[in-house]
């Protein structure tokens, strides 16, 4: 297929590289001059250019932007994508984005590959990134079904996994997984920056070791995507931190109160249940 990618970021770029290695032929969009010199020397597409005529090539096209560029799209993004080419966005929220493509073009099929690290930008792309990652699709009543066909049929290729939820299942599901942990680790970060006892910062900061740099990944990831999730999922977020914080007090009451027994219980059964999120 000839399958066009509009942003070779961490995401965007991953996707080309693994496409291109199962013979589709890519057409990339970059942003910027520097960006395409940078995506053409890394091989991140077969043809790489900043002009968005070059989509015309393709029956189906891949939005991977940032949150609020897919929610507020260009016109001249809009005007240049085929009519009759199958579009889907790779965006981490999807009530917001579904609600202006379903508007926009009749064959628009939200979805969200779950993988990523904390690096972005053309240098980040990697062609392991979305090997045995979850990527989840989230048809309407009013998706195209050969459509739908179509793309499961290429993400499934790319040796993912894909599970299908509705738009407003997909973010709350997202807001206790993924966008939760990001200010979880963000406030984590905060708390062992002892500013105010140097000594004691100069410590932590030599001892922290990779229990702490896999607890606070996603905090020290991209600012960006932390304020797009926040301003476009915020009420999913809020429920979330509701709950967190339920969760936290009760932790800290035990604590308070000595009440070892309770507190070990609550323990061993946070490790029972994280088992169902780590298979």
């Amino acid at each position: 297929m000839n399958i066009g990618i509009v942003g070779l970021g961490l995401i965007g770029g991953s996707i080309g590289l693994k496409l291109q290695r199962l013979k589709h032929t890519i057409y990339g969009v970059t942003n910027n001059n520097l960006n395409k010199k940078k995506a053409i020397e890394r091989n991140l597409a077969n043809v790489v250019s900043c002009d968005l005529g070059i989509l015309k090539e393709c029956s189906l096209i891949i939005l991977a932007l940032p949150i609020k560029d897919l929610i507020h799209p260009s016109n001249d993004l809009i005007n240049a994508i085929p009519k009759d080419s199958i579009v889907t966005d790779v965006g981490s929220i999807k009530e917001p984005i579904i609600n202006t493509w379903g508007e926009i073009h009749p064959l628009f099929i939200g979805s969200h590959p779950m993988a990523g690290t904390e690096e972005k930008g053309v240098e980040s792309g990697f062609e392991g990134l979305l090997e045995n990652a979850k990527w989840i699709i989230t048809p309407t009543s009013k998706t195209n079904s050969h459509s739908l066909k179509t793309l499961s049929k290429l993400i499934t290729s790319m040796q993912c996994e894909i599970y299908k939820a509705s738009p407003k299942e997909h973010d709350e599901a997202v807001s206790l997984i993924s966008h939760l942990p990001i200010f979880v680790a963000s406030s984590l970060i905060k708390t062992a920056n002892t500013e105010k006892n140097e000594s004691l910062l100069a410590l932590t900061q030599r001892l922290a070791a990779s229990g702490y740099a896999d607890t606070t990944r996603v905090g020290g990831g991209n600012p960006n995507l932390g304020l797009d999730l926040a301003m476009n999922n915020q009420t999913n977020i809020l429920k979330a931190i509701k709950e967190f914080k339920k969760n936290i007090n009760e932790i800290e009451s035990l604590i308070k109160n000595n009440k070892w027994e309770l507190l070990s219980e609550k323990l061993t059964k946070a490790i029972e249940i994280r088992s169902n999120f780590t298979n």
